[in-house]
Order: C-alpha cells, then structure tokens, then sequence
C-alpha cells in the first residue's frame, strides 16, 4: 500500500466554532471527522490528528516533515550498506 503524508491548514468561521462549543462539540472532533469520512468514502485508510492553533503553521510543518522523510531515507539506506558490508562484491553467500 502506498502512504501519503498530507498537511492542511483549515479555517473555520467564529460563529460556527461559538455555535459548536455552545453545544458541548469540540470543533477539533468536527474537522477530524469531516476529513476522515472524506477519506473513507473513497476507500482511503487514514489516521487523522486535528489540533487547534492560533498559528499559520503549514509550511513550517512541511519543512519539518521533509527533514524527517529526508532523516528516515539516510537512517534506511545506512542500515542497508551497513547489513552490506560484510558480503564480498555485494554478494553474500548462502
């Protein structure tokens, strides 16, 4: 299965987010639910976290979700030539 990381910055009006918290919803659960059944109703898996923030935070977390892709790719390859490194010619024998 392939994987997406996917980072969205989602505004939602005053009036709503009062009417929501006027009758004990949590706008958060709102967002989270309206995203995943989106997903899900196009047969997508996905695994959700929505957090309220007073911060434009979208492109500071993408630059950290790249350097974190780039810091598991280095970690993977690492550990590959590292596994390597004992077989002769990239061969290990059986």
């Amino acid at each position: 299965m392939k994987r997406f990381l996917v980072l969205a910055e989602i505004e939602m009006e005053e009036k709503r987010y009062a009417d929501l918290t006027q009758e004990g919803i949590e706008p958060t659960e709102v967002i989270t639910s309206i995203v995943a059944d989106h997903a899900r109703s196009r047969d997508l898996e996905i695994k959700v976290r929505c957090m309220e923030t007073e911060y434009h935070m979208l492109e500071d977390m993408s630059k950290s979700a790249d350097a974190i892709a780039k810091d598991k790719a280095f970690n993977e390859l690492e550990e590959v030539i590292l596994n390597n490194a004992l077989c002769v010619s990239g061969g290990c024998g059986e």
